[in-house]
């Protein structure tokens, strides 16, 4: 992260937005999970795909909070306004975009239908983009 005010304040958007849909993907695949029986060969894969996507949401609070600490030591994060009042970056707000429509889809689909598991795959696809996208507004190691 640079001592750039608008760097900072991107950064904490993007983490803080890419958190948010994070866990409502971890949501999304533990309701899906929910309604397949037990014994179903297909349960023990979404189990895994439940605690994959919940490692993804401890990365980016991870990374979510090192920007925190960061943005709160530098001279350039005094006076910024809220996440909630700040804007995502453009090239960041069209993935949300699209993230936020099939999460609307999602949560009409029958979890067990091959409809809701391509919508999880397209999920996990819009979250990998954003990941990608994210990368210039993370802070540097």
């Amino acid at each position: 992260m640079s001592d750039d005010p608008n760097a900072i304040r991107d950064a904490l958007r993007g983490a803080s937005d890419g958190l948010l849909i994070a866990i409502r993907e971890v949501d999304a695949r533990e309701r899906m999970k929910r309604g397949v029986r037990p014994d179903d060969p297909a349960f023990a894969p979404l189990a895994r795909e439940v605690r994959i996507a919940a490692e993804a949401v401890l990365d980016l609070a991870r990374q979510e909070e090192a920007n925190a600490e960061e943005a709160s030591s530098v001279t350039a994060g005094a006076g910024l306004p809220t996440i909630n009042a700040s804007n995502p970056p453009t090239d960041l707000a069209s993935i949300l975009a699209e993230w936020r429509a099939v999460e609307r889809r999602l949560e009409a689909a029958d979890a067990a239908s091959p409809e809701a598991q391509a919508l999880m795959d397209e999920f996990e696809r819009l979250r990998d983009r954003y990941a990608e996208a994210l990368k210039p507004y993370r802070r540097n190691p």
